[in-house]
């Protein structure tokens, strides 16, 4: 999985240049990428979902491996397809 921190921090560098004139020396800031930071406050915002997704599901996991009959069950299905989700896998049609 990608380092979203470092990816995050590529997205939001600022580069520089300098031109020096005959009296003046100009230093000129840039983003290599305009829309960087708003990318970057998206993955960040994202990642952060995920992790709170991913929270929950495995609260989901636990409720449904101590408690026992139908609820179990339908706690099982919830679990499948909240990680099928989570991973962009197929739950294979359990549901």
């Amino acid at each position: 999985m990608t380092d979203i921190a470092g990816l995050c921090e590529r997205l939001r560098a600022v580069e520089s240049s300098r031109k020096f004139g005959v009296t003046t020396a100009v230093t000129t800031n840039w983003h290599r990428n305009p829309e960087g930071p708003k990318a970057a406050d998206t993955l960040e915002r994202q990642a952060a979902e995920i992790e709170r997704l991913r929270g929950a599901l495995r609260n989901i996991q636990i409720e449904a491996e101590r408690e026992e009959g139908r609820w179990v069950h339908l706690k099982r299905v919830i679990a499948i397809n909240a990680r099928a989700a989570l991973t962009g896998e197929d739950a294979g049609g359990k549901g």
